[in-house]
């Protein structure tokens, strides 16, 4: 068997089916692949899990999305992908809610996230209601990007734009690897600021899943933190940014790191799929 193979059987068999609770599921990161069956290998996985998925594609993924989402409202939550810097990028946005999309995806600024010029998008993303998920942290370079970096894409601009924007909800995807810290601090006083826990960091810290509960380290409200402040692991919400077939993989990654951080099952159902459901309107069944 190909080593890629064995390892991901190994991330699987860190949580046999049969050991997890029942709980509802929703995926608050997962990219639309341009391939006639992916709506089918979806659904067919997820609908068996009790689990939905924020499917995020570019405005000419519009079309496939919406239907998609249409066929089967009890899986697929539609997000649109735009660019901050793309002149068409408002535009977008409107057509993106118009057509009922839920939230919208941002990677590869070419400037800060909380530059002040990409506040009118914001802006028009409060007005529609709809979640904003801003990439944070590392990213691939096969994409072909020349004019961002990861410093453009560190968790502290989200502080800056929770402050602005109160009553917009931010998620930060992966923790901002590397700045974890950061991510948490800022997390820690924004009420409507989350992160999900995609991409690389559980498993380049899969031996040591114990570490989260330095950077998620508060209980609630106290001295220093927002008096609307949550249990830290509040905080985090699920996704998997994977191929639908890793969802398994993905919820054994997640539930690894609970167990290691002693979550309970109250607040790890929130991070499963209860409070992306309150965000989104969606009821948790």
């Amino acid at each position: 068997m190909p080593i890629l193979l064995l390892l991901l059987a190994g991330a699987a068999a860190l949580l046999p089916a049969q050991t997890v609770p029942k709980r509802f599921i929703i995926d608050s990161h997962i990219h639309y692949e341009a391939k006639p069956d992916f709506f089918d290998r979806l659904t067919k996985i997820y609908r068996a899990r009790n689990a939905m998925a924020c499917v995020n594609g570019f405005y000419k993924d519009l079309g496939v999305i919406r239907r998609a989402a249409a066929a089967n409202p009890d899986v697929v939550i539609p997000y649109g992908r735009i660019n901050l810097d793309d002149t068409t990028a408002l535009r977008e946005i409107d057509e993106f809610a118009a057509a009922g999309f839920k939230g919208i995806k941002m990677h590869s600024p070419r400037h800060n996230w909380d530059d002040p010029q990409y506040f009118p998008l914001y802006e028009r993303l409060l007005h529609h209601k709809l979640l904003a998920l801003f990439h944070t942290g590392i990213a691939s370079h096969s994409r072909g990007v020349q004019f961002t970096s990861m410093e453009r894409m560190r968790p502290s601009h989200l502080d800056t734009l929770s402050r602005a924007f109160p009553a917009l909800v931010i998620q930060g995807a992966h923790l901002g690897n590397p700045w974890y810290e950061e991510a948490a601090e800022a997390a820690r006083w924004a009420p409507r600021l989350y992160f999900d826990l995609t991409g690389s960091t559980l498993i380049k810290k899969a031996k040591n899943l114990s570490v989260f509960r330095e950077y998620l380290w508060w209980e609630g409200p106290q001295l220093h933190s927002s008096p609307e402040a949550v249990p830290a692991f509040e905080k985090i919400v699920f996704g998997t940014d994977e191929p639908p077939e890793n969802l398994d993989i993905v919820l054994g990654r997640y539930e690894a790191m609970l167990n290691a951080c002693e979550v309970p099952e109250a607040i790890r159902k929130k991070v499963y799929g209860e409070t992306m459901a309150r965000w989104l309107g969606i009821k948790v069944r």
